[in-house]
């Protein structure tokens, strides 16, 4: 899972190293004729269904976390920390979905991340008090 990590760092080097490249106000100083060939280019290599494939995959791969999270009846679970990091992932959940333009259905993603996030802390909470008073 180590290589993983490294993986993350090394996309998230390459995403930094493009990031000025990305913005409209860069593109718009280029000649027209460049704009063409790095749109017909972009388009021609199926970029934006790669990006949206590996953005869909890394919110199914965090939703999973959420989902282990509260399965885990774990004694030894730090729930603060899980609790932190619980809210970490869904603020990138909720970065990874939104958009300039937003669609009706995401205030209805946000609502459900936040409901979803907000029982597992409740129930972390609750297993984390029945412990104390157990032990």
């Amino acid at each position: 899972m180590e290589d993983i990590s490294n993986l993350f760092a090394r996309v998230s080097q390459e995403l930094h190293a493009v990031q000025s490249q990305l913005k409209w106000s860069t593109f718009q100083s280029v000649n027209p004729g460049l704009q063409d060939k790095i749109m017909d280019e972009f388009l021609r290599a199926g970029l934006g269904q790669e990006l949206r494939r590996a953005v869909d995959l890394v919110s199914q791969f965090l939703w999973c976390y959420i989902e282990s999270a509260a399965a885990d009846s774990n004694a030894d679970v730090d729930y603060a920390h899980q609790s932190r990091r619980l809210e970490q992932v869904t603020e990138l959940l909720r970065l990874l979905h939104h958009s300039s333009c937003p669609l009706k259905g995401t205030l209805g993603f946000v609502e459900h991340a936040t409901m979803t996030v907000n029982r597992h802390v409740a129930a972390g909470e609750r297993d984390q008090k029945a412990f104390s008073k157990s032990a």
